[in-house]
């Protein structure tokens, strides 16, 4: 008996030590890397802000070898606000500076130094015909395309149009910086049902200067809301632009047209790439190699709910993808390598149920790039037009999917049944896993802004940037602008669709 007990004494010392050394290993390959990463995540809230659909952009505006964020904001729709463009210390969370503005500034912003200071300065655009030139160092007007003037009319004057985000171009002007492409249209008071809307414009500004090198109009006079991008599609030096028209309700094209046309003030002889058929093209395209024939093509959502694959070459459809006409989107798709195992790119995209402004809920797809076959889709979230990211977030080697999601809380207190506008960042392993929340739901909503996945302090750690607009009741509300830093222990290698319009803003796919 004493020798069984001496065995056991033995056996149960050997199985202590194994699960030391087991723990041990544990902790050295999972959790010590967690100890000794110490994230530098920030939230900044900002009062008296309405608008959430500018997506931030990174650079370096203070030298301290961080990037910082610039974002377009503003009031209520129509009212000045203190706050509509903002800087924001990458590094600290604080406000470096910020720049009033007439209405809301809802684009993206890209950089270039004009100034001769080795700091990037910042070009944005918004409503109401706002469109500014930002020294990068302290925000100060470098020039603007239409100064406040109590002459005018900035709600009702028809000709006084938004502005979108911008793409830097060839130098035109020869003054040896890059100028800048953008679109002009969209008059925001238009009811619904008014179908004779003033024509948009292609126009080209010198960074430089400000002054206007080329206006185009729209070759079937219709609206604009569409942020165009520039290619060489050829691979022949010759840039083409693709543009879109229409809106929610208007009918359509979507165009491509040699960039030295547009200089030219001359579209007529403008291809046309897909018919709206009944409303238009507002979100821009990502441009991709899909038919893996060496060549970029195509590939965007219309605002009917197709997601379509246009050959770069021939400009003719590979493929059509759609849940049906009951579904509208106004969202980028975000490529990435998430179905099969081949090396043809797929798409997630977001589809809201029903017509702003009475979307019912949000679908979320995965669409085959080999054939356009939606293979997943998942009901989620309320209405938003924030376009999903990808990147390896699970840091198992595959593509996963970041979107930011509205949705509605409820609960019953006393009786009563009370709702509240919440936001998710949420993620789909895979593209197509059981979507996981990224962090803590937040009270507020964020309608348009898409999050920014980057590495602000070069650490090789991933950091995820989110907006959000902290009113509990709607979603269509002023309250308090959050913009919110989290930084990973994923490395930043993991990176494919880092933001809106592509990790580099330019809709280019360059993996």
């Amino acid at each position: 008996m004493s020798r069984i007990k001496h065995v056991l004494k033995l056996a149960k010392a050997k199985i202590t030590i194994l699960g030391l050394v087991v723990g041990a290993m544990f902790v050295t390959i999972y959790l010590w890397p967690s100890i000794m990463f110490k994230p530098n995540n920030w939230q900044q809230a900002i009062p008296d802000v309405a608008s959430s659909s500018s997506s931030p952009r990174a650079v370096d505006l203070n030298q301290d070898k961080v990037k910082d964020i610039v974002i377009g904001a503003g009031g209520r729709e129509f009212s000045p606000s203190e706050s509509g463009v903002l800087a924001i210390d990458g590094a600290t969370g604080q406000v470096l500076w910020k720049v009033p503005a007439r209405n809301q500034v809802v684009g993206s912003a890209v950089f270039q130094d004009i100034n001769a200071d080795d700091i990037p300065d910042v070009f944005i655009g918004g409503r109401s015909a706002i469109f500014l030139a930002l020294n990068g160092s302290d925000g100060t007007k470098l020039w603007e395309f239409l100064p406040d003037n109590d002459s005018l009319d900035y709600i009702n004057d028809t000709t006084i149009l938004n502005f979108y985000s911008a793409q830097l171009i060839p130098d035109i002007d020869g003054d040896g910086f890059r100028d800048l492409l953008t679109a002009y249209g969209g008059f925001i008071k238009a009811r619904p049902d008014e179908v004779d809307r003033p024509t948009g414009y292609l126009m080209i500004f010198s960074a430089k200067s400000g002054r206007i090198l080329a206006k185009a109009a729209m070759p079937d006079s219709r609206e604009t809301y569409f942020s165009p991008v520039v290619h060489d599609f050829q691979d022949s030096g010759e840039l083409e632009v693709i543009f879109g028209t229409g809106g929610e309700d208007i009918d359509g094209h979507l165009y491509r047209v040699a960039l030295r046309d547009v200089i030219r003030n001359d579209l007529s002889q403008v291809e046309v790439l897909a018919n709206g058929k009944g409303k238009g093209f507002i979100a821009p395209p990502v441009l991709m190699d899909v038919n893996l024939d060496g060549f970029t093509d195509i590939i965007l959502n219309s605002v009917d709910g197709r997601l379509i694959c246009i050959d770069g070459v021939t400009s003719k459809i590979i493929w059509e993808a759609s849940l049906g006409d009951t579904f509208d989107t106004y969202t980028v798709p975000a490529p990435g390598y998430l179905v099969g195992d081949d090396s043809i790119p797929d798409f997630f995209s977001s589809f809201g149920k029903g017509p702003w402004p009475f979307t019912e809920y949000t679908v979320h797809t995965l669409t085959d790039g080999k054939n356009g076959q939606i293979v997943f889709r998942d009901t989620l979230g309320t209405f938003q037009y924030a376009s999903p990211l990808v990147c390896d977030i699970t840091h198992d080697g595959k593509h996963d999917v970041l979107v930011a999601v509205n949705t509605t809380i409820m609960n019953t207190m006393n009786g009563r049944e009370m709702r509240w506008a919440g936001n998710d960042i949420m993620v789909y392993p895979g593209g197509s896993g059981t979507p996981m929340r990224f962090q803590q739901t937040l009270l507020g909503s964020n309608l348009g802004a898409t999050p920014l996945i980057t590495d602000l302090d070069g650490d090789d750690h991933l950091d995820v940037l989110r907006t959000i607009v902290h009113n509990e009741s709607q979603i269509y509300s002023e309250g308090s602008l959050t913009l919110e830093r989290t930084e990973l222990k994923v490395k930043t290698k993991e990176i494919f669709w880092g933001g809106y319009m592509g990790t580099n803003g330019s809709s280019l796919v360059n993996h």
